[in-house]
């Protein structure tokens, strides 16, 4: 059964497949404008939200399922549970290819350090042997110490009395914890650095690694330098909106081209999606 979604919802799902099917010779092709969106299901998995939506067209059905967002012709997959299958699996080798792929934001955080780890990664492709394996555990080691120098002179870094060694790794994630977070999370941050390093030295020295503790390790090494950039990032950005109404954070901006008064603009509000909340509108005319 379709269920009801907001006007902003099926406003960016239907501008999303336009965009998809529009014809460049002739935009205002009526066989490329969406008749109608509804949500037929969603999805939980392994932390990740999906929507299904099943959209029509004059002449074609798409199912659009996030997250990230793409379309399937019901032609291929009558079904929207196959079409979602086909989709969680191709996200998954996406994410496959994208190991070693890091948004800019948090790219920029993590430094050189991050071009060393591609290198440890790119090393295990290649790895068949035991002093394989032991060469990615160097490389990692190599990753960390570059970002443990990264930041001891960063804005949001607060400098203590007694400044550790340069390269003492375990020293300065532990002060980079105490400068971006607190309580449990600070020490989380502090013990996966700590057990990050330990298996680095430990895999390094260790003449019967296999690959499946080199994986472990890249993995061990990535999930430090994600943690640390998202907390880097958290420091430096504002504190999330949410909704004055309930507190959710499901506050967007909702905008749309408009006529007011004569004069064509862009018309805009806040537009909770939890609760249907809706702020001020705000007109700005070209």
């Amino acid at each position: 059964m379709a269920e009801r979604i907001p006007e902003h919802e099926e406003r960016d799902i239907r501008r999303y497949v336009e965009g998809q099917s529009r014809n460049y010779d002739g935009p205002d092709d009526p066989d490329t404008k969406v008749t109608l969106v509804q949500k037929v299901s969603s999805y939980r998995l392994l932390g990740t939200d999906y929507d299904v939506y099943d959209v029509h067209m004059p002449k074609e059905r798409w199912w659009v399922i996030t997250e990230p967002t793409n379309l399937y012709s019901q032609e291929s997959f009558p079904e929207y549970d196959v079409a979602f299958s086909f989709h969680v699996g191709l996200m998954l080798r996406v994410m496959n290819r994208e190991r070693v792929e890091i948004d800019n934001e948090k790219a920029s955080e993590v430094g050189g350090a991050w071009r060393r780890y591609e290198a440890a990664v790119a090393a295990l492709d290649s790895a068949r042997e035991a002093e394989d394996y032991q060469g990615v555990a160097i490389k990692c080691r190599e990753a960390l110490l570059a970002f443990g120098r990264e930041h001891q002179d960063a804005d949001w870094f607060v400098n203590p009395e007694i400044r550790p060694k340069v390269n003492d790794f375990k020293g300065w994630a532990t002060l980079y914890a105490q400068s971006l977070s607190t309580g449990r999370m600070r020490r989380y941050l502090s013990e996966i650095s700590d057990k990050a390093w330990d298996v680095a030295v430990s895999l390094q020295h260790d003449s019967n690694a296999t690959v499946w503790d080199a994986e472990m390790l890249l993995d061990a090494t990535s999930h430090v330098f994600h943690m640390y950039s998202t907390a880097i990032v958290k420091a430096k950005r504002n504190a999330p909106r949410r909704c004055p109404k309930c507190g959710s954070y499901r506050l967007v901006i909702d905008g749309d081209i408009h006529v007011r008064d004569g004069q064509q603009g862009w018309l805009q509000a806040d537009i909770c999606s939890a609760c249907g909340y809706r702020g001020t509108e705000s007109f700005e005319a070209w």
